[in-house]
């Protein structure tokens, strides 16, 4: 799966991207009490507000997908979805090093994320790439940890 091509999403994928969304976050909802925000947007709606790109898998499902919002100044990623069975391959870090290559492309030299305060393990991960804490936010009644990584060094 790590060869697989990295796409822009069409409407064709929106019945698809809505099940890899609920799989790949589902295991949160015990966790937080509630289900993530990936979880409860439409796909339609992440299809017309954001840029989408996915990763096609087996069996007629999405093996990973990634929501992008370009801003003027950065590049926020909004959401990184891997399949449960694709989880610890390495797709996942190849959405996130696609997304610094879209910012790069763009002239951008920051990126920005913002997870769950609970979902400690991608906090750790997203450390671990370079990506430093630079807020807290209350949103929804979820406490969200904003983060952000310079690609001016990297570029």
């Amino acid at each position: 799966m790590n060869d697989a091509r990295i796409r822009r999403a069409t409407a064709a994928d929106e019945t698809r991207l809505g099940a890899l969304q609920k799989r790949a976050y589902v295991k949160y909802v015990p966790r937080i009490g509630a289900e993530p925000q990936p979880m409860t947007e439409t796909p339609a709606a992440l299809l017309q507000t954001y840029e989408v790109w996915v990763v096609d898998g087996v069996e007629d499902g999405l093996a990973g997908a990634l929501v992008l919002r370009s801003a003027d100044d950065h590049l926020l990623i909004w959401s990184v979805a891997v399949d449960p069975t694709q989880q610890g391959t390495g797709l996942g870090r190849r959405l996130l090093d696609f997304a610094e290559a879209q910012a790069r492309t763009r002239g951008l030299t920051e990126i920005r994320l913002y997870t769950n305060a609970q979902f400690t393990e991608n906090r750790e991960l997203y450390a671990h790439l370079g990506y430093a804490e630079t807020g807290l936010e209350t949103f929804e009644g979820r406490e969200l940890v904003h983060m952000a990584k310079s690609l001016a060094a990297t570029a």
